[in-house]
């Protein structure tokens, strides 16, 4: 048999590691549907760097510098807003077609919610309008954000009437219906609409907002507003009646019970005025804005009323109240302090990413600071300043990482070209080439053997075999050589028959074995067959992997380089920017306390100087009833 050739031990220990790649090849349309699915993915996760990198593969597919679909050119406006890539934007936004429905709802929508956070309302309607006639259709969970986005960038543009008629279509009971109400009210209010038609509007806004905590501090919102524009147009009545129904458990509240007073006030209800003030001063601290205003205005209620001890009382418990008011504020207005107050904020709010990623950042932390700077920390200013410093920090922080990963790839080139070096790639292919073409010979040696087989008599018999017949075969001319030599002594008869048995018995043999040795031995050229293929294609990966690794690298340092170079200019930009920012907070946080400061001065001037009038008055009464005495 062909033992000799010894498959099994080949098949089972010549090859380390299996080559056996599957081919996977469903043509264009399913990569052109991996690259479209890998686009929208990082487009719903919001990661829209990744999203903008798979719609340039999947443009690179088609050939083409247009976005393959209209709805992905949407989504890209969308997402190049939401990275402050406003100029691009604007130009994707219009190369979708301002018009069109193709895309899909929630595309639109989310443009939409881009522009109109940009302030750009006549964008975020057509983007709005876009979206609630678009198929597919917008999904329900954002059907009443994108009417409210409509509502309110209609009455932001004063459109008002036009807004109204949207308004009907929005559910009554969603929040988002309540915030539309709100936009729509504001405009009504600056441009002195219809009392009744705003009236009737405030009235639905309050009714039908959920009773959970973001309805509650939308319905004192709209309550506030409506409360001061009801003082404004000189309706008193209406004015207590909106302060009356807010709340005390919200951001409106101070200056709700502040107007209350006042409003009550200009009734004349004095003694009604003293209690909304009352209420303040008691369950707000002294540095709430409204809280300063109330000190003065309880005195001189108490001064109105003619109660002259309890308004001298009054004014001297606001002077010493103000006075430990500024030395507090001249304690804790420093600069290092303001700097430390902030630096806590940013530090509080690392986990966060910035821009698009940002989710929500907390509030500024509890300090003497904040207790004093109570009023700017509700500033939208203030709030947007605070962001910006974030994202700065935030991205300052990435281009810092980004810097150590260079630096780890710098690193990571000089192992990886020693240890290519040290692997001695290049003769370990020659290696390998050597036993793919020792293996190879001997594939075709045994093939070569097949072939003779096959045309052989005594086919797939053994070496023993063969000999066996060889020896069989030389038994005749030997007898026969014998006999004429000399005459035989023994009959042969019963040699030849038994020569004749074994002859048949040898050939009975290698004929019955024909087939299993055929078999096995054509099984064994296959496994060969197979060891030789999956050799040959470890000498091309290996030799392919030689290649990439040898160009991977080469280059790579001046591209690492060059990189480090730009991103240092990068970072000290933007540690710049981040400086400048920070700065500003300081300047501005100092600004209103040294405001703050003047504001309490003047109070504090305004208690004193009461204080001096009240007893100048009442020691002139003295005098003017002493005189008539006399």
């Amino acid at each position: 048999m062909l033992a000799s050739v010894q498959a099994d031990d080949l098949v089972d220990g010549l090859l380390d590691v299996d080559f056996d790649f599957d081919e996977v090849d469903d043509g264009a349309n399913a990569e052109e549907r991996l690259l479209r699915g890998n686009y929208y993915y990082h487009y719903l996760t919001s990661d829209y760097h990744e999203g903008l990198a798979a719609l340039a593969a999947w443009k690179d597919l088609r050939e083409t510098d247009e976005s393959p679909e209209q709805e992905a050119e949407v989504m890209r406006a969308a997402m190049l807003l939401a990275l402050g890539l406003e100029d691009e934007a604007e130009k994707a936004f219009f190369n979708a077609g301002i018009t069109t429905t193709t895309a899909s709802g929630d595309s639109w929508y989310y443009l939409a919610k881009r522009w109109y956070d940009l302030g750009e309302w006549e964008r975020a309607e057509i983007s709005a309008r876009n979206a609630l006639q678009a198929a597919p259709e917008i999904t329900q969970s954002n059907l009443q954000e994108t009417y409210s986005i409509l509502v309110s960038s209609l009455s932001l543009q004063s459109r008002i009437s036009d807004a109204r008629v949207i308004l009907r279509s929005m559910a009554d009971e969603s929040i988002w219906t309540g915030i539309a109400r709100y936009n729509l009210i504001l405009v009504m209010i600056r441009q002195n609409f219809g009392s009744r038609d705003l009236e009737r509007l405030i009235a639905d806004s309050i009714f039908y907002l959920p009773k959970n905590k973001e309805g509650n501090a939308l319905r004192d919102r709209i309550l506030l507003v409506a409360g001061i524009s009801a003082m404004d147009h000189d309706k008193p009545e209406m004015a207590n009646d909106y302060f009356q129904k807010m709340s005390l458990e919200s951001v409106f509240s101070a200056p709700g019970l502040l107007h209350y007073g006042w409003n009550l006030l200009g009734q004349w209800r004095y003694e009604d005025a003293l209690q909304p003030w009352r209420i303040l001063q008691q369950q707000y601290d002294g540095f709430q804005p409204a809280v300063i205003e109330s000190f003065l205005a309880v005195p001189h209620t108490l001064e109105l009323i003619e109660a002259t001890n309890e308004s001298v009382q009054a004014y001297t418990s606001a002077e010493a109240k103000i006075v430990n008011m500024l030395e507090a504020l001249d304690n804790f207005r420093d600069p290092v302090q303001i700097h430390e107050w902030i630096l806590h904020w940013q530090l509080d709010n690392q986990s966060e990413g910035w821009g698009w990623q940002r989710q929500r950042l907390a509030d500024v932390p509890d300090t003497p600071v904040a207790l004093f700077a109570q009023g700017l920390i509700d500033e939208p200013a203030f709030v947007e300043r605070l962001a910006r410093l974030h994202d700065l920090d935030r991205m300052e922080h990435d281009l810092q990482r980004q810097k150590h990963d260079l630096e780890l790839w710098q690193d990571v080139l000089v192992v990886r070209q020693q240890t290519l070096q040290n692997m001695g790639g290049k003769e370990r292919l020659a290696t390998l080439e050597r036993q793919h073409m020792d293996l190879l010979r001997r594939t075709l040696a045994v093939q070569d053997r097949l072939m003779a087989e096959d045309e052989a008599v005594f086919a797939y018999a053994s070496e023993s075999e063969h000999k066996n017949i060889d020896l069989l075969r030389n038994v005749v001319p030997n007898v026969s050589y014998l006999s004429k030599v000399g005459t035989p002594t023994r009959d042969l008869a019963p040699y030849k028959e038994r020569w004749r048995r074994m002859r048949g018995i040898q050939l009975w043999n290698i004929y019955e074995q024909e087939p299993q040795r055929r078999w096995d031995t054509t099984r064994h050229h296959w496994k060969l067959r197979a060891v030789t293929e999956q050799l040959l294609v470890q000498v091309e990966n290996t030799r392919t992997s030689l290649e990439w690794a040898d160009s991977s690298w080469k280059g790579f340092p001046e591209r690492v380089t060059r990189l480090q170079q730009s991103l240092n200019i990068q970072l000290a930009q933007v540690e710049e920017l981040h400086q400048r920012q920070l700065d500003d907070l300081q300047t501005m946080t100092d600004e209103y306390l040294t405001t703050l400061r003047a504001r309490l001065n003047e109070y504090l001037a305004q208690s004193r100087l009461a204080i001096a009038r009240l007893y100048d008055d009442s020691l002139q009464r003295k005098m003017r009833s002493a005189g008539g005495d006399k």
